[in-house]
């Protein structure tokens, strides 16, 4: 439930929250001490980079691997959030409204699709539509990428003890709270809200998949691999190759959960039987980064098909992108 502050206390809280500098701890790491859990990679920069505290609030769990809508995805819970990050390296947030009403027991259902009345957008995908201080809200911070579509209409609901007008979206629920400002809008705690609900009921545990092995080293100099095929794409993967870049750039993803020390790993231009200098470091379990070419000239074929290989310190083949 959304804890209810006094007006002084809650600008207070807006000021302090400012003044929050997360512990740093491993590299590439932020860390709170308020609940005793870190953030890293793709998840930390997306949570620093659209709202941080007042948005996500504090993460409430490491992040790890989940099965969201019948996938596998690496996530991480926060007090008003699921983020998570999907295949192609794009983080999003959780569809946690859909799923907090499925679990109260009031699914959503389509809306009655009435036209748009004054100061509100309807939206025939849902049926429903948003309006006055919710309608504003929602345009101005992300709209349908941060939101999603209105899944109920405004009504009244008992939040610890006292009436708010809510309404809930795909992935938020939104409360206007008046005794801040006539048309304060603040989001739940659907993080902690839907969280600890899973907690109490708890859900069927899945045995990860075993990590595919990796072929027996074959690095030649980077001459064509005959173990192109058997490639795992796994601890990481090649994203892609930007040829056409200055400098050329190879994009990276570790799609496993933990983190992959790149030092030694060697990426092919496999036409030009060539090196692209330039990759190292540690990249954490999701994160997504472009290793830039740090050697002289260029190395890539724009042309001509140039797939790419990847290999790890011992010479196996990790990743092939396929041109």
């Amino acid at each position: 439930m959304t804890r209810v502050l006094p007006p002084l206390m809650f600008l207070v809280l807006i000021i302090s929250s400012f003044a929050i500098t997360p512990v740093q701890a491993q590299s590439g790491e932020s860390c709170f001490a308020e609940t005793g859990f870190c953030m890293s990679g793709a998840i930390r920069s997306y949570w620093e980079g659209n709202g941080g505290l007042a948005v996500f609030g504090f993460p409430i769990t490491a992040q790890s691997v989940e099965q969201v809508e019948g996938q596998p995805l690496q996530v991480q819970w926060f007090e008003r959030d699921r983020l998570e990050i999907q295949p192609s390296g794009l983080v999003t947030a959780g569809r946690l409204g859909v799923e907090r009403l499925e679990q109260l027991g009031t699914p959503w259902q389509q809306g009655p699709n009435s036209p748009a009345g004054a100061g509100c957008r309807a939206f025939p995908e849902t049926g429903y539509q948003v309006c006055g201080a919710f309608a504003a809200y929602w345009q101005a911070n992300g709209g349908l990428e941060r939101f999603g579509f209105p899944v109920t209409g405004e009504f009244t609901t008992e939040l610890e003890g006292r009436p708010y007008t809510v309404q809930y979206f795909e992935r938020r629920r939104f409360e206007l709270h008046p005794e801040i400002e006539p048309d304060a809008v603040l989001l739940g705690l659907l993080g902690r809200e839907v969280y600890s609900a899973r907690q109490a009921q708890p859900q069927p545990q899945l045995e990860p998949p075993a990590p595919p092995s990796l072929p027996p080293p074959s690095f030649n100099e980077c001459q064509a691999d005959p173990n192109a095929a058997q490639a795992a794409n796994y601890p990481v993967r090649i994203v892609i190759v930007a040829k056409s870049a200055t400098p050329e750039v190879v994009r990276l993803q570790n799609v496993s959960p933990e983190p992959v020390n790149l030092d030694g790993w060697i990426m092919c231009s496999i036409r030009g039987n060539q090196r692209h200098d330039g990759i190292g470091g540690v990249l954490s379990p999701g994160e997504v980064r472009d290793f830039p070419y740090t050697g002289s000239g260029t190395i890539w074929n724009n042309n001509d098909d140039d797939d790419g290989a990847l290999y790890n310190a011992q010479g196996q083949l990790v990743s092939y992108w396929d041109n």
